[in-house]
């Protein structure tokens, strides 16, 4: 990926966006008003129901690429099957907008959320959930610990989907067609300088205190450059007496968990974050613990 350009990454994926099929009870876009910029935001309600929990979703694609229509049909099916409004987030992208650009927009919209604005009638904002895929999911951590330090709203529960907590290539032996060690610089270069990445706001595993994190749920590719990396921090979590489930899904690279048309393990994975949203929502903590899925064996 590294050796195109952002905009032949960003036609790219639209060119290959799937098609929306499943029907969902309404879908409405709305803009966040921001002292900088509006916003975009995408809502995605299951039924015409009062009281349903709040899951809001960031994309993935290194910061760079990435719009509300790349993951809108995930999003339909993962309201519905977690019986949740789900608000998926259209941030500023580098290199136009490198860091803090995103996760200020990111920061906004959870605030909005809060507030019970009118696009979100009859919703509990009470529970939310932070959740997000590659960048999206470093954003989600990122978010988390601004919460614990009372910037903003505490979600009752994180979903971070192979999102690095630190911009470490931590497994090189990995690289595969999906995610090269050069690629991963490509994207972390635009989004952030070099001298950035101690600071616990780019990289959530420097903060120095984790142990008032909400509950986590970690999915980890084993294929992936990153995975010791999301290991060892979801480990740390735990040993901090956070709530943390981690899944390992075997023979799986990065990228894959939109993907359930294709492959198995997806489908699980899909499977396994929504229940873990719909207990959460529920406000019990799922069971900590680790786990594994084989693409062999699914």
């Amino acid at each position: 990926m590294s050796e195109l350009s952002v905009v032949e990454l960003r036609r790219l994926l639209d060119e290959n966006t799937r098609p929306v099929v499943s029907p969902i009870h309404s879908q409405e876009d709305a803009l966040v008003p921001t002292a900088e910029v509006d916003v975009p935001v995408r809502v995605y309600r299951p039924h015409g129901g009062e009281g349903l929990g709040v899951v809001q979703w960031m994309h993935g694609g290194g910061f760079t690429v990435g719009s509300l229509n790349q993951n809108d049909e995930y999003l339909r099916k993962l309201s519905v099957a977690t019986n949740a409004v789900v608000v998926s987030v259209d941030y500023r992208l580098a290199p136009e907008h490198p860091h803090p650009a995103a996760m200020d927009d990111c920061a906004a919209v959870w605030k909005w959320i809060a507030r019970g604005p009118d696009a979100l009638d009859g919703v509990d904002v009470a529970r939310c959930v932070l959740a997000g895929e590659s960048a999206g999911g470093t954003m989600a951590m990122v978010l988390a610990h601004r919460a614990a330090e009372r910037e903003l709203k505490t979600p009752v529960a994180v979903v971070n989907i192979y999102g690095p907590p630190d911009m470490i290539v931590s497994n090189p032996e990995c690289a595969t067609g999906a995610l090269t060690v050069e690629d991963c610089r490509f994207f972390w270069d635009m989004y952030s300088d070099p001298a950035q990445r101690t600071d616990p706001r780019v990289c959530p595993a420097r903060a120095v205190r984790v142990d008032h994190l909400p509950p986590h749920y970690f999915a980890v590719p084993e294929v992936d450059v990153m995975r010791e990396s999301i290991e060892k921090y979801a480990a740390r979590l735990a040993a901090a007496g956070v709530d943390v489930r981690t899944r390992t899904y075997r023979g799986m690279m990065h990228g894959f968990a939109t993907m359930t048309a294709e492959l198995q393990p997806a489908r699980v994975l899909f499977d396994d974050l929504s229940a873990y949203v719909r207990a959460s929502l529920e406000t019990e903590s799922p069971s900590e613990g680790t786990d594994e899925v084989s693409a062999r064996a699914q």
